[in-house]
This record gives C-alpha cells, structure tokens and sequence, in this order.
C-alpha cells in the first residue's frame, strides 16, 4: 500500500484541509519511511497544540524527503510558535516548490499565508561604514553579504548578535532585541580600532663564549656518573623508579578515563540528534538542548583527563630512565649532559 500525507495549512481565519499528497516509498528506501513517520508524529503534536516539539519533526522529514506538503505543515508550525520570519521564509521556499510541481493550489496557499506574514515581518538594517576594507560582518553567527548591507532584512523575535570583524583590527559586537513583530530597527557599525602593536625592541642574543685552544669542553653531566655508584646511589635509583611506576599507571588510567567519557559524550550527542533538526543549537527542543550540554561536559572532561593523563606517563617515564643504575649495567652511565657548542648547545640523555 502506497503510504499517504494529508497537507495541513493554517489560514488566518478559519483551518482548510489541502489535498492530500501521495509520497511513494520505493523498496529498501529508510528516507521515505522514516520522513512519512516523522510527518505522522508532528502531525499528532500539532493536534495536541504541541508545537515547539512539533516543528522539529517536520523539519527532519523534510530534510530526508523533501515535499511541498511537507514545507507548508512546517511553515504554519513555525508560525504558531511565533517565529514569523521563519515561517514567511518556508512559505515562500514551499510557494517555489509548488510552481516547480504543478501544484497551484499548494502555490496559492503559500503566497496568501507569505504575503499575510509580510506586513508582519520585523526587520534589521545593518550600516556599514564606507572604506572598511576586508570588514565580515556576521549575525547570529552567519556572515552577511556585502549585498545585504543596508537592507532591512526580516529576522524572528528575539536576541540577535551583530559582529564586525577585519584583519589587524579590534572585533566589534552588539546584541539587538526584537521585541514584537513589525519593529524595525538599525544597527550601526562603528569604524573598527586598529590593533595595537608592541614597538618595544625584541630582546638581544647573548653571544656564545669562544672556544679556547684546549678543544672543546666536557659536557656538564646532569643525570651523574653511575659507573660503581656507592649505596646511597643505588637506593636513590629503585626508589625513582617505584615512583616513576606509580605516575605512569596514573598516566593509563588517565587515558583511560578520557576514552571513556569521549565515547559518553558521542552517545549524549547521538542521542541529540532527534531533537535538533539542523546544526544551529537554537533549532534544539529542551531535550536536545539538555543532550547537547551533557555531550559538551562529557567532551570537555575527556580532554582534561587525557591531558593529564599523557602528562603523567611522560613524566613517569622521564623519572624511569633517568633513575641510577646499579654496578653491571650494560652502559654504565645514565643522566642528561649538555655540551657547548659553536653558536649554541647539545643536550645529550644516557641511560
């Protein structure tokens, strides 16, 4: 049986039921099902008045199988949480989508709820001073085109976060808040402050020593000079390396304990998935929203942990092989030298 969608368009002042629209599932196609299930369940929220959670879902089935009637259940969702620009935007992408089809009722309910929402549309204009070159200009995270400099550009109630930013220039930000639909408000750019530049002079290098007629010198033995060490010396070197045993194994476990939260933080975001329906975090349901946060504390813990952890095991094996050695070891020395050299220094580790 070929699976159905009833198209369901909300009108300004009464409810009419479009036609339904047919989406044909092809063998083996988990898109299609998938889409039609998720359409189905925002269908059911939306006639329980759920709409915050609803619009996710229409938004996910149309991302996987996308469909006029689709664009036109979501536009309306969009509309009754109150995102007004949202919801003119998908009305005139499904408007577009209808021509393309055929479909000249879908077009007709389209353009009557797009033009309705215009009169409505809150704006910002952003000004941009003349001469700023190599200035990006960003809202709410997304760059603004030199041709959309100027324009009065519909945005959603709500904060928005204007930023300028130009190469060897101070970053400039402001926060605007729309409070009702119709505003319309500008935001000036500022001309942006040049970076300061340290003019202070870079410190001099010290000349190296010249070497005298003797030959080189000896190198300065660090770690010292294990051949016949006496008892204290042998004492010192198993009592290094016990605590050279210790961090190292304090180092694994570190290690281990970031793979382990990395991997909690992949599920917490997996499980975010559903509920966000595209990468911006603001389009996230209150669950998504709390997932997202459990997989960013996860994340940010499992790089503390692996940081400490690599931290301990090198510092665990730097004390292992630079412990004293017992008399009979094959090189008989162990430690760190450094030898100077013409225009600088060899630093040189034996073991």
């Amino acid at each position: 049986m070929v699976p159905k969608k009833s198209a369901l368009a909300a009108v300004v002042a009464l409810q009419v039921a479009l036609a339904t629209s047919a989406r044909a599932q092809s063998p083996g196609s988990n898109n299609k099902v998938t889409a039609e299930a998720l359409f189905e369940s925002g269908r059911q929220l939306v006639a329980s008045g759920k709409y915050a959670e609803a619009c996710p879902k229409f938004a996910d089935s149309q991302r996987l199988d996308p469909s006029t009637a689709t664009l036109l259940n979501l536009a309306s969702c969009w509309e009754k949480v109150g995102r007004t620009a949202t919801a003119w935007a998908t009305y005139r992408e499904a408007q577009s989508a209808a021509h393309a089809a055929g479909r000249q009722d879908y077009f007709a309910t389209a353009e009557r709820h797009a033009n309705a929402l215009a009169q409505k549309l809150a704006r910002i204009t952003i000004r941009v001073p003349e001469g700023a070159d190599g200035i990006q200009i960003e809202r709410d995270g997304l760059v603004v085109e030199r041709a959309e400099w100027g324009l009065a550009l519909p945005v959603d109630i709500g904060a928005h976060v204007i930023a300028a930013a130009a190469p060897g220039r101070k970053a400039w930000t402001s926060t605007v808040e729309v409070t009702q639909d119709g505003a319309a408000l500008t935001v000036a750019v500022p001309a942006l402050d040049p970076l300061l530049v340290d003019s202070s002079p870079a410190p001099s290098t010290p000349t190296p020593p010249p070497m005298t007629a003797q030959g080189p010198a000896q190198p300065a033995l660090l770690g010292g000079d294990t051949a016949g060490p006496p008892k204290e010396s042998r004492a010192s070197g198993s009592s290094q390396r016990a605590v050279a045993g210790v961090i190292g194994g304090l180092g694994i476990v570190g290690l281990a304990v970031s793979a382990g939260l990395a991997v909690v933080a992949k599920n917490k975001y997996n499980d975010s998935v559903p509920n966000c329906p595209s990468a911006d975090h603001r389009m996230c349901n209150p669950q998504g929203l709390q997932q997202r946060g459990d997989a960013l504390s996860a994340g940010d813990a499992a790089t503390v942990a692996f940081g400490l952890g690599a931290a301990a095991l090198v510092a665990g094996g730097l004390l292992w092989f630079t412990a004293p050695r017992g008399v009979g070891s094959a090189s008989g020395r162990t430690g760190i030298a450094l030898s100077p050299t013409i225009g600088g220094a060899v630093l040189r580790a034996t073991w």
